[in-house]
């Protein structure tokens, strides 16, 4: 009795966990920044406590600046769509670190020419992403 008790019980937590934690890009939807120099002025952004994610139309870059020498990493998190969850479907990790400045990511043979997407810089410990606090949502679409 106290077995099935302790079953259920476990299973139930287990999907409260679940249902709360965002997803996670997966492996082959993960990119690690290179170094580079900086975006170009004018195009949008997400800033926000530890993390700026710009989006550049041109190239489909996704350009991530870590802003705290605090042991976290920055991502831009980024998915098509507008943004109504915490979901999103690529990554750009910037394991660079604060003095590196700007990192980025291409994403040319991902993004549609008409496709909006929705971005956001995440704080991330390690594989954990970090929600205190940073960066919320921003949109783009891909056509001028």
């Amino acid at each position: 009795m106290y077995r099935k008790i302790g079953t259920v019980v476990g299973a139930v937590v287990t999907a409260a966990v679940l249902a709360t934690t965002p997803a996670l890009a997966t492996e082959s939807v993960k990119q690690t920044a290179k170094d580079a120099s900086s975006p170009p002025g004018g195009i949008p952004c997400s800033v926000g406590k530890g993390v700026t994610t710009c989006f550049q139309k041109s190239g489909d870059v996704i350009w991530v600046r870590d802003e705290q020498a605090d042991g976290h990493h920055a991502v831009g998190g980024w998915g098509f769509g507008n943004g109504d969850s915490d979901v999103w479907d690529y990554e750009c990790h910037d394991y660079l670190g604060k003095a590196a400045g700007w990192t980025k990511c291409s994403w040319a043979d991902t993004i549609p020419e008409s496709a909006t997407i929705t971005f956001r810089g995440i704080e991330f410990e390690g594989d954990t992403p970090l929600f205190n606090g940073d960066a919320g949502p921003a949109m783009s679409s891909r056509a001028s």
